[in-house]
């Protein structure tokens, strides 16, 4: 139900999601990672590894946040809640639960400020300086690498701007995107009105290839050229933030490309294409059906599950069989690896999706596929497959996540000095999150079906995990080969390496 007051602040909700909602993820997330790791400290061996622990316990906390939100609260915003909340009223509680939480978070910290470990700020004057390092080694000696790195940075905020925009002309042009279908149960098969598919087709694609374009070679620029530092020269003026600090700085770089891009391509599948898969198997739960967004509850209770089993079971037992604690290399390229493994495993439930027969009778339509009608009567038909199969990719996807992004958090704290680790994990999220999204959408452009009957989802699952098996490769290239360890800092160099090679790093300083 939309009210008259409602309609009229439309532009308040928009501002809020698009705004709002950004500059408090901007200012908390990069924070407040570093501000528990704080409290621990990295002056030792034992601390760095307390470190590890938290950062996985942190990741925890967050999911325990999002299985509250996909186990109750969503499903409150269309149903309301029984003698409580009108159904009209869903998303005002939803909305006013998560804004009461936040309230009260900010009203805990606050209150516990006296007995905090609290770092001094350096504001924005090493972000100047780093700028000044760029700037300065382009013109005074730094070569084709300093060139390439400054065109790299040149390139993001373009990057951004294109596929923005290309995001919004694209919701304008959604009506031209749909197809006419025809019911699979009916006798005879007879023409469904036009409706909105699955894909991303559409749009402007001119954009969306210079937003490729321009991504691209952000990436592979800013990667090919921070594999060596050694172009960062020295200032001519004395500063506190010295060229050895820039360029442990610029060297986590390419780490934070690689693996967010090729884990997240893997990961974003949970967000788009597993619950459209699910939305067209068997959704039926007594006498009501799932939204196949419901599943995702699956990933993150397989983080509140495993996290403590790996933390207090699985990583001392490896570690006292291999005699040395596992190090974060390790742990990302097993996330790669079980990322792949779930793309793997979707494909194959895909495949077995397609072959399945139509439900057809009483079953009805999915009522979370596209073209179903109010009235029930239109719609897409289930096939006679489990819906509830998808929690094995699911599973696997927070698996995955377990090993990869307290991994990608920690990687962050320690790699970067002191004064730009705000700077450092901010850029890792904005890696995490915006840039692989970018490219998620240009891949599924390329390979993601308007209609899962017709079209092969499974190779886009299959490319995802191609593309992340690549990260694995470039991860060995760009740890092993090169002079990327000549910059980074030694107490994380050491956590990189994967093999026999960790045998042979440098002691700890």
């Amino acid at each position: 139900v939309i009210y008259e007051l409602q309609a009229a602040l439309g532009w308040l909700f928009i501002v809020g999601s698009l705004v709002l909602i950004a500059m408090g993820s901007g200012s908390i997330r990069p924070n407040l990672a570093n501000f528990g790791a704080d409290q621990i400290g990295n002056a030792s061996e034992k601390q760095r590894e307390c470190q590890k622990t938290f950062f996985s316990l942190f990741y925890l906390s967050i999911n325990i946040g999002v299985l509250i939100a996909f186990g109750f609260l969503t499903n409150t915003t269309t149903a309301g809640l029984a003698g409580v909340v009108p159904q009209q009223e869903g998303y005002s509680f939803a909305y006013g639960s998560g804004a009461g939480c936040m309230i009260l978070a900010v009203l805990i910290f606050v209150g516990f400020t006296g007995s905090y470990t609290m770092l001094p700020g350096n504001g924005l004057g090493p972000v100047r300086r780093l700028i000044r390092y760029q700037y300065y080694s382009v013109w005074n000696g730094g070569g084709w690498r300093a060139a390439m790195s400054f065109a790299g940075f040149l390139c993001l905020p373009l990057f951004y701007i294109v596929t923005l925009a290309d995001t919004l002309l694209s919701a304008s042009a959604e009506k031209s995107n749909t197809e006419v279908f025809t019911d699979p149960c009916a006798a005879p098969l007879t023409e469904a009105p036009p409706r909105m598919l699955h894909g991303g087709g559409g749009g402007h694609g001119v954009l969306s290839d210079i937003a490729l374009a321009l991504g691209s070679m952000a990436c592979i620029f800013l990667v090919v050229a921070n594999v060596n530092c050694t172009w960062v020269q020295e200032l001519k003026q004395e500063v506190s933030f010295g060229a050895k600090d820039a360029r442990q700085t610029f060297a986590a770089i390419p780490m934070i490309i690689v693996v967010n891009i090729a884990f997240n391509l893997c990961y974003n599948s949970m967000n788009n294409a597993f619950p459209s898969q699910a939305c067209q198997m068997d959704l039926r739960l007594g006498t009501t059906q799932l939204n196949g967004a419901f599943f995702n509850i699956a990933d993150a209770m397989a983080i509140v599950i495993f996290t403590p089993i790996f933390e207090s079971c699985l990583y001392p037992l490896i570690a006292r069989v291999k005699g040395s604690p596992v190090r974060l290399g390790q742990k990302i390229i097993a996330g790669l690896v079980m990322a792949a493994i779930s793309n793997v495993a979707a494909a194959i439930l895909e495949s077995m999706r397609k072959d399945a027969p139509y439900l057809c009778g009483d079953a009805g339509f999915s009522q979370c596929a596209p073209g179903y009608s109010d009235d029930g009567a239109e719609g897409t038909r289930m096939k006679d497959i489990s819906a509830f199969w998808m929690f094995i990719p699911f599973v696997f996807v927070g698996i995955a996540e377990i090993l990869v992004n307290p991994c990608m958090y920690c990687f962050s704290y320690e790699a970067a000095p002191l004064e730009v680790r705000s700077l450092i994990q901010a850029l890792n999220l904005f890696f995490m999150g915006s840039v692989s999204n970018a490219f998620t959408a240009v891949v599924s452009k390329l390979l993601y079906p308007n209609d899962l009957d017709k079209g092969s989802l499974d190779n886009y699952y299959f490319v995802n995990a191609i593309l992340a098996v690549i990260g694995i490769a470039v991860y060995f290239l760009i740890t092993r080969c090169g002079d990327h360890g000549h910059e980074i800092r030694p107490a994380i160099e050491k956590e990189l390496v994967v093999g026999p090679m960790e045998e042979d790093s440098p002691p700890d300083v």
